[in-house]
């Protein structure tokens, strides 16, 4: 088991108790989709494994070891493990391609290398090589900011590639892209998870992106797990307990 999430609580300051006792097991090589409406907790969960939001109680057990209580340098060294992927993409606008993807070893690159942006040919060719993964290397030496969405959604998981990750996170990576767009960036994260043996953690909206890639689901309801099991187990009785009654369910094809 890659993951395991034990009673997982998280309470904020201004009182939203955001997850509620959620437990679950991420096996190595899954791709796993967490569903729920907005505020369900889905962005929570996700920022809670990888640090980014600290649990309030529980614990989140990643390759045999607790991170929920880790600090400093171990914490530091557990996360490097972890790759993200945002909805909105975060990249450097100004730099070129190939330097927002090396962002993604900025934790491990030596100091002098950070500094004077003077990279190793190793870490060179890994870049390149994870930007072959999403098919853009073309684009390597060209300014983010003149890429279309979806590409800088690519180069978005080129960066997180360059961790070279047991786990790799994406918090609702295509709301923001066109239907044809999301179907061609869920397609990167489906060879990283089948071509790399990446475990894939993503939270989606569109049950029809779920049942196409996803191997497992779970769905949080107001900070709680309500179904976990099979994508094409989700009905219409499913997808209303999930959505509530009034939702109307909306394809991606």
């Amino acid at each position: 088991m890659l993951l395991t999430v034990r009673d997982l609580h998280k309470t904020y300051k201004s009182g939203t108790h955001a997850l509620k006792g959620v437990s679950l097991d991420v096996k190595e090589g899954e791709f796993l989709v967490v569903i729920g409406l907005s505020g369900s907790g889905k962005s929570t969960l996700l920022r809670c494994i990888n640090r980014l939001v600290e649990p309030t109680s529980g614990t989140i057990s990643f390759l045999n070891q607790d991170i929920a209580h880790l600090k400093g340098d171990q914490l530091r060294k557990a996360k490097r493990q972890i790759g993200m992927v945002f909805q909105q993409f975060n990249l450097v606008k100004r730099r070129s391609v190939l330097a927002n993807v090396i962002n993604g070893r900025l934790g491990s690159l030596r100091t002098l290398e950070s500094i004077f942006r003077s990279y190793s040919d190793g870490v060179l060719a890994d870049a390149n090589k994870c930007l072959e993964t999403v098919g853009i290397t073309d684009y390597a030496n060209v300014r983010a900011d003149t890429l279309s969405g979806g590409q800088q959604q690519r180069v978005a998981i080129a960066r997180s590639l360059m961790q070279n990750p047991r786990l790799l996170l994406a918090d609702e990576p295509v709301a923001s892209l066109d239907p044809a767009t999301s179907n061609s960036v869920m397609q990167y994260f489906e060879k990283i998870n089948k071509e790399l043996g990446t475990t894939v953690i993503c939270s989606l909206h569109f049950l029809s992106l779920v049942r196409r890639y996803a191997s497992r689901a779970i769905a949080l309801k107001a900070g709680e797990i309500v179904y976990e099991g099979s994508p094409d187990d989700i009905d219409q009785t499913w997808f209303k307990r999930i959505y509530g009654e009034e939702a109307e369910e909306v394809e991606i094809v």
